[in-house]
């Protein structure tokens, strides 16, 4: 009888080691699984953040290009629906006359702009232009008329330099505007209508 129960005692100690050892290497299996889990859902999440970046980046690349390509005339040309629009400005000295020149260009191709020259600190011309404007290849070309005497017509060509300002080229103005150099102040939200034809 004690036989049997030393061979009792035998096998549930066995037992107990052995179920031991096998429920050690399962909870190393589950933890190797486990850690081997979420490491690769670190690379997969890291894969997503890189890819989606990446795919981000280039989506907003594509769209700028695409909002900022004007395609009918050539694919490395500035759209003047997302570049030229907006408030423009500047001034320049010549000759002991301060020269200013602001310009708005609107979504519709019209332009609204005001000239004014000041000798000694007092005005010598203020003159308000209206006309219609077209963007093509670098060059901005205006055509305009003297809001107070539409009977004085102007017609301006500026290019667009590679700093990204409008510089004067030529045009029916006075040689006091020969160094005209507009700088980009930004768009307006709110553009009033206005007709204007020019012959």
């Amino acid at each position: 009888m004690i036989n049997y129960f030393c061979l009792f005692c035998y096998c549930c100690l066995n037992f107990l080691l052995f179920s031991g050892d096998i429920r050690r290497e399962s909870l190393n299996k589950n933890r190797e699984q486990e850690i081997g889990n979420a490491h690769q859902e670190r690379e997969q999440l890291n894969y997503l953040k890189t890819n989606q970046t990446i795919y981000l980046a280039n989506s907003l690349l594509t769209s700028q290009e695409e909002d900022n390509i004007n395609s009918e005339d050539s694919p490395n040309i500035i759209d003047h629906g997302n570049f030229i629009i907006g408030l423009w400005r500047g001034f320049h000295e010549s000759e002991g006359l301060t020269v200013y020149y602001g310009y708005q260009f609107r979504p519709d191709g019209s332009f609204l702009a005001r000239h004014r020259i000041y000798q000694d600190k007092k005005s010598v011309e203020d003159i308000t232009w209206q006309g219609e404007w077209q963007f093509r290849g670098n060059t901005l070309k205006l055509k305009g008329f003297n809001s107070k005497d539409k009977n004085q017509l102007a017609t301006l060509e500026f290019k667009l330099t590679d700093t990204f300002k409008l510089a004067y080229e030529t045009g029916s103005l006075s040689d006091a505007y020969k160094k005209m150099l507009l700088n980009k102040l930004g768009q307006v939200s709110n553009w009033p209508k206005i007709n204007i034809t020019v012959k």
